[in-house]
């Protein structure tokens, strides 16, 4: 199983994502994937290196795409991932769009609001 984890450059609490986490059997867990920026992707980077797990990142291509880079980054997360978790302030845009498309691709999402 692939899972996301996308957030909100905010969120700091690595024990709150590792408790999360660790409620899927890791054993079935292969790869984790993220964005890369700040916050709740390098956390995710950080868990899957201490248990072994492959971590993809997806960086945006600002040179390419200019301002709809990030977005269309979103939706390739979405697309590469069978589960979405994603840590939101309820106010950063990028963590809105992914979990918005996530839902549209009826990926199962999860929002842990803090």
């Amino acid at each position: 199983m692939k899972i996301a984890i996308v957030g909100s450059r905010t969120f700091n609490n690595y024990e709150w994502l590792s408790e999360i986490l660790l409620q899927f059997d890791l054993t079935l867990v292969y790869e984790i994937v993220s964005g890369g920026a700040k916050g709740a992707d390098t956390l995710g980077k950080k868990f899957a290196e201490h248990y072994s797990i492959t971590h993809r990142v997806f960086s945006p291509e600002w040179d390419k795409y200019g301002k709809s880079a990030g977005f269309i980054r979103n939706q390739t997360i979405v697309d590469n991932c069978d589960i979405v978790i994603a840590f939101w302030d309820g106010e950063s845009r990028g963590t809105a769009d992914t979990i918005e498309k996530a839902k549209k691709a009826k990926k199962p999402t999860f929002i842990v609001y803090f």
